[in-house]
């Protein structure tokens, strides 16, 4: 009786133990433009730590080399999930006008009661400056003082 219980138990546990590890998702959106789709056969990529990170065109492959800590993100990458990632530069994430697209420090900026807001480009930067209460949204822009 114990060893039929043992062939059994050793039936059912050794799949589990021999099977390969879940492999991450994979990448399916770009890091910088975050709603364009990649293809992993067809867009050109970047290597951080082993890891390929698909781009969709070449402004997000220029963006990404100015600043990489700026759109490493495991959301985005899951390749990326439990590797050691640098800090980004800057606590603001996406631009307050086109909100889809990441922002770095690099990046165009003007200053918007007392802060510095960071802009995917200088269109965006201008939209802003003409109208900043319509794209000055705390959750898009959490450097914003708080309101009381």
């Amino acid at each position: 009786m114990l060893r039929t219980s043992l062939t059994f138990v050793a039936f059912i546990v050794a799949p589990a133990v021999l099977a390969d590890p879940p492999k991450p998702a994979e990448q399916k959106f770009c890091p910088v433009m975050t709603k364009d789709e990649i293809d992993p056969v067809y867009s050109k990529y970047e290597t951080y730590k082993g890891v390929k990170i698909y781009l969709c065109c070449d402004t997000c492959v220029a963006k990404y080399r100015r600043d990489p800590a700026a759109y490493l993100d495991p959301k985005f990458i899951p390749a990326l999930a439990g590797v050691e990632l640098p800090k980004r530069g800057i606590e603001q994430q996406f631009c307050p006008v086109y909100r889809d697209k990441k922002v770095s420090e690099k990046d165009p900026s003007a200053m918007y009661k007392g802060v510095k807001v960071y802009f995917y480009n200088a269109t965006a930067k201008e939209k802003f400056e003409k109208d900043p209460e319509r794209y000055a949204e705390p959750a898009v822009l959490p450097q914003l003082p708080k309101r009381k």
